[in-house]
């Protein structure tokens, strides 16, 4: 029997809707399932770069797509203490919304920052964890770089779309690369200076919330998707792997930085089997 499909958005939200959350998000509801992937999308896109998710996930399990604050038609609050932490406030709260007490998370480069602030602050609402095209360990030059550009020289000096557009050619540098990063580019345009501003410092400083997540007693199960051509995290991503526990590296072979765009088919293969096997086993991790 076909799984029915319902499309929701945070306008029309089920139960306590008085509070709205203040990310915007879409919901696919299978009626089939009790099970729910939340995808965090990375840096300057919003929901939509999982096109090629949507119609393949949403026959297997509820699906809620939230974008990031600044991204899409979720608001920005310059001046936030910290952006990380209100940020992951926000997620949880949208599963609040929704009712969802614990779910599957699925995201993408700045996406995986996100979530491991997740899994610090609130563990039990993660059963598993997806991160492709995680972005922890920087090569030393591309830090380096990073923290260039988002100097107060730079900031006044340059449009935010130049020091941008520069890393997505960096980390996206071959011509078959190039349709992942002209989405990347295309929809970084709607940020703004100050969104990028905020979020690039975030990116910079990625290695301290992966290692601190690295270092706490820590079971939740994750699966690790990267490219072979993700030049810039790929070393940093396998270190890290090797340290953590109930953690995996799956490399995806001739494929770059946006491994669930560049090389779809083998990403959605991996990740189903992954979240699958959590659900059979029913082995969902803690943070301590």
């Amino acid at each position: 029997m076909e799984t029915e499909i319902k499309l929701k958005s945070r306008s029309d939200a089920p139960g306590k809707a008085k509070q709205e959350p203040t990310l915007d998000y879409k919901a696919f509801l299978n009626e089939q399932t009790n099970e729910w992937v939340v995808f965090l999308h990375g840096f300057g896109g919003n929901h939509t770069i999982f096109f090629k998710q949507m119609d393949y996930f949403k026959k297997h399990f509820n699906l809620l797509f939230i974008d990031l604050p600044g991204h899409g038609q979720s608001p920005f609050h310059a001046g936030v203490p910290c952006l990380l932490t209100g940020t992951s406030q926000h997620v949880i709260s949208v599963m609040d919304n929704l009712s969802i007490e614990s779910a599957h998370f699925l995201g993408v480069s700045l996406g995986t920052i996100v979530m491991q602030s997740i899994a610090l602050e609130y563990p039990k609402r993660i059963k598993s964890m997806t991160l492709g095209g995680a972005a922890g360990k920087w090569l030393k030059w591309g830090e380096i770089l990073g923290k260039i550009t988002v100097s107060p020289l730079f900031r006044q000096t340059l449009p935010y779309m130049v020091p941008f557009q520069t890393f997505a050619h960096i980390m996206m540098p071959k011509r078959k690369h190039s349709f992942s990063r002209n989405i990347f580019i295309r929809e970084a345009r709607n940020l703004g200076q100050h969104v990028y501003l905020g979020w690039a410092s975030v990116i910079r400083d990625s290695h301290k919330v992966y290692d601190r997540l690295r270092k706490s007693t820590n079971t939740i199960p994750k699966l690790y998707v990267s490219g072979a051509e993700d030049y810039m995290f790929l070393r940093g991503i396998t270190n890290h792997v090797n340290k953590e526990t109930s953690a995996r590296l799956h490399i995806i072979q001739k494929c770059g930085h946006v491994c669930n765009i560049e090389k779809a088919a083998e990403f959605n293969e991996v990740a189903l089997d992954f979240i699958n096997m959590v659900v059979q086993t029913g082995e969902y991790g803690d943070v301590s």
